[in-house]
C-alpha cells in the first residue's frame, strides 16, 4: 500500500525511534562496564552503533527508501536476540549464571512480532511473526534439552513468555487488520470523492466542485470585504472541430486547452470544466484588472498561431466578472461573466471582455489582442 506524505513522516519517525534506543542501550551498558568480558557484546555493540549510528542520519535526511530501512529495523533486532542465544547455546562458558539474562533477551523478542507487521504490513507480517515465534522456540526448547533451562523454574518462565508472545502476535495481528481496512475505506472515499469532484476527460474540478467553491469563495470575500473574480472561457468554433474531424479530435483539443490554461492560471486560482467547451477560472483575492490580466495571458497561453492546420487552431474568447461585496452573489457574478464572454465572442472572438459593475449596465474592459508572436 502506497503512503501518503504524512504516514511516511510518521513512520520514520517510528524507525527513528527504534534504532535510538539500542543505541541509548549500548552507551549506558559500556558506561556502567556490564559485560566487559563478553566476546559478543565486545563485537556486537561497536557494530550496531556503526550502523545505526550512520543509518539514522540517512532517515532524518530522507536519504534511505522505506523498504531498505525497514528491513534493517526487523532484521537488526531479530539477529541481535537470535545471536544472542545462539552464542550461548555454541559457548556453554558465556551462559549466564542470571538466568535473568535469558528471559530479558526473550522478552525484548517481542518487539520483533510487531515490526514485523510495521515493516510487512498485515499479511506477510503475520508470516513472518509466527515463522520468528517458531524459530525462538525451536531454539528455546532445544536449550531446556540440553540443560541450559535445566530447573523447571526457569522452564515455566520461558512457557509464560511463549504464551504472552503469541497473545502479542494475535493482538498486533487484529489492530494491523483493522488499521488496514480503515485505510482502505479512507482511500476508497477518497476516489469516490475526486471522482465526483474531478471531470474524468480533463482532470480538473467538474461543474459540482466549481459550483460548492464558488459559493464557499463568494461568501468568504463577503465576508472579509476581498476582492474576488471569476472568468469564463469558451473554446471558439468548437462545434465545427467536432463536426469536421469527430470527438476524438475534440476530446484533444480541450485536453490541450486545458494544459495551457494551467500553465497560465496562479496556484490560488480554481480551474474547471463549466460544461461542453466552457471552462472557468475561480480567482481569489483578485482585483478587476488583475483579472482581465490573468484572462488575457490565459488567451495568450491557449492561442495557437502556429498550427498547419488552421481548422485545427485553439483560440478562446473569455468573460470576467469581479465580485461586488454588497451587491453580487455567486449567481449575478457568474451571470455577468458569462456576459462578457458574449460579448466578446460577438466581437469577433479570441479576446478578452470585463464588466466590472455590479449589474449588466457596468463599466465595460475590452482588453486589447496580444498576438502571439508578434506586438500587441
Amino acid at each position: 500500500m502506497r503512503l501518503g506524505e504524512d504516514e511516511e513522516t510518521a513512520v520514520r519517525a517510528v524507525y527513528l525511534a527504534v534504532l535510538a534506543v539500542p543505541i541509548v542501550l549500548v552507551l549506558a551498558i559500556w558506561l556502567a562496564g556490564v559485560g566487559s568480558d563478553d566476546a559478543f557484546r565486545r563485537i556486537a555493540l561497536p557494530g550496531l552503533l556503526l550502523i545505526n549510528g550512520p543509518l539514522m542520519v540517512l532517515v532524518w535526511r530522507r536519504r534511505v527508501s522505506l523498504a531498505v530501512l525497514g528491513l534493517w529495523v526487523f532484521l537488526g533486532p531479530t539477529a541481535w536476540v537470535l545471536g544472542r542465544l545462539v552464542t550461548w547455546e555454541l559457548a556453554p562458558s558465556t551462559r549466564p549464571d542470571n538466568f535473568g539474562l535469558l528471559i530479558a533477551a526473550l522478552a525484548w523478542y517481542g518487539v520483533v512480532f510487531a515490526l514485523a507487521f510495521l515493516v510487512f504490513g498485515t499479511r506477510r507480517g503475520v508470516k513472518v511473526a509466527i515463522g520468528s515465534y517458531l524459530l525462538l522456540y525451536l531454539g528455546a526448547t532445544v536449550s531446556a534439552l540440553s540443560g541450559m533451562l535445566a530447573d523447571s523454574g526457569s522452564i515455566g518462565v520461558v512457557v509464560f513468555l511463549a504464551a504472552g508472545h503469541f497473545v502479542l502476535i494475535l493482538v498486533v495481528w487484529v489492530l494491523a487488520r483493522n488499521v488496514e481496512r480503515l485505510a482502505s475505506a479512507r482511500a476508497r472515499a477518497e476516489l469516490m470523492e475526486s471522482q465526483a469532484t474531478t471531470d474524468p476527460l480533463t482532470g480538473i474540478a467538474n461543474r459540482r466542485r466549481v459550483d460548492e467553491e464558488l459559493l464557499r469563495q463568494v461568501a468568504r470575500a463577503r465576508r472579509y470585504r476581498q476582492p474576488f473574480a471569476a472568468v469564463l472561457a469558451d473554446l471558439d468554433h468548437f462545434k465545427a472541430v467536432n463536426d469536421t474531424y469527430g470527438h476524438d479530435v475534440g476530446d484533444e483539443v480541450l485536453v490541450t486547452a486545458v494544459a495551457r490554461l494551467r500553465s497560465a492560471i496562479r496556484g490560488t486560482d480554481l480551474l474547471g470544466r463549466w460544461g461542453g467547451e466552457e471552462f472557468v477560472i475561480l480567482a481569489p483575492q483578485t482585483s478587476h484588472a488583475d483579472a482581465c490580466a490573468l484572462a488575457e495571458r490565459c488567451r495568450v497561453a491557449i492561442t495557437d498561431h502556429g498550427h498547419e492546420d488552421p481548422g485545427k487552431r485553439i483560440t478562446a474568447s473569455f468573460g470576467v466578472a469581479t465580485l461586488d461585496v454588497d451587491e453580487d452573489d455567486a449567481r449575478s457574478l457568474t451571470r455577468r461573466a458569462d456576459l462578457a464572454m458574449y460579448a466578446a465572442k460577438s466581437e469577433g472572438r479570441d479576446r478578452v471582455v470585463g464588466i466590472a459593475g455590479p449589474s449588466e449596465t457596468g463599466e465595460v474592459d475590452r482588453l486589447p489582442r496580444q498576438v502571439v508572436g508578434e506586438d500587441a
